[in-house]
C-alpha cells in the first residue's frame, strides 16, 4: 500500500528550524487549520496545502484594519532557517503594512515559518487571509518602499530632533498645499529676502 506524502510526514516528527530540538506539536490555532508548534519558541508551522484548503472555506478575503495597535511582543529571530518538513533554505519575505517582521516562506513545499505572535497580530489587522499575496513582487515593493521610508525618517530624526523634525514636516505638508510653493520656497532659503 502506497502512502501519500502528507501522511508520511505527518508520522515523521519535525523538528523547530528556530529551536533546532523540540518536536513540533499538531494544533488548531485556526478552526479548520492545523500549525505545528514548538513549545520553546512558540513558533508555528503551516503547511502551504492546509493554508490553501483554509483559504477556499474561509470566506471572503477581509478588509485590512489599520486601527488596531497590536500589543502583543512579536519574537523576530532575524536568523535564516530551513524548512522543517523539506530542508530547503526558507525566504524571508518583508510584512510590512506597519510591521517591522517578517515571515519565512519555503519555496520547496509552500509551507511558512510564523514566529512567537506573528499570526495573531496579523489576524488582529486582518492581514492573515493575505499570507500568500505577501510573497509577490507587488506586496514586498510596496513593504520594502515602507521599510526605506522608515528608516529615513529615523535618520532625519536622529539628525534634526524630533521636535524639529515634526515641525519640517508640518511645514512641508503645508507647502505641499499652496499653489506658490515655489516662491516660498525661494523666499525660506534665500539669505536675506529683502536685500534688492
Amino acid at each position: 500500500m502506497q502512502t501519500n506524502s502528507i501522511e508520511t510526514q505527518e508520522r515523521v516528527a519535525m523538528k523547530c528550524p528556530v529551536c533546532k530540538s523540540p518536536e513540533l506539536h499538531a494544533t488548531d490555532l485556526e478552526a479548520g487549520l492545523t500549525f505545528f508548534n514548538c513549545p520553546e519558541c512558540g513558533g508555528n508551522w503551516v503547511r502551504g496545502v492546509a493554508y490553501w484548503k483554509w483559504l477556499e472555506h474561509h470566506g471572503p478575503n477581509l478588509p485590512e484594519r489599520w486601527d488596531q495597535d497590536s500589543g502583543l511582543s512579536l519574537a523576530e529571530p532575524g536568523i535564516h532557517i530551513d524548512c522543517p518538513e523539506c530542508r530547503f533554505r526558507m525566504v524571508k519575505y518583508l510584512v510590512g503594512h506597519g510591521f517591522s517582521f517578517t515571515i519565512d516562506h519555503c519555496e520547496g513545499c509552500k509551507g511558512v515559518w510564523l514566529d512567537r505572535n506573528e499570526w495573531e497580530a496579523l489576524k488582529e489587522r486582518n492581514l492573515h487571509d493575505d499570507l500568500n499575496s505577501m510573497f509577490t513582487s507587488f506586496w514586498q515593493d510596496g513593504a520594502q518602499k515602507e521599510a526605506r521610508k522608515k528608516r529615513l525618517e529615523q535618520i532625519y530624526v536622529s539628525r534634526f530632533g524630533p521636535d524639529d523634525y515634526a515641525e519640517i514636516e508640518r511645514v512641508r505638508a503645508w507647502l505641499a498645499t499652496r499653489s506658490n510653493k515655489l516662491d516660498l520656497l525661494a523666499y525660506l532659503t534665500d539669505k536675506d529676502p529683502f536685500d534688492v
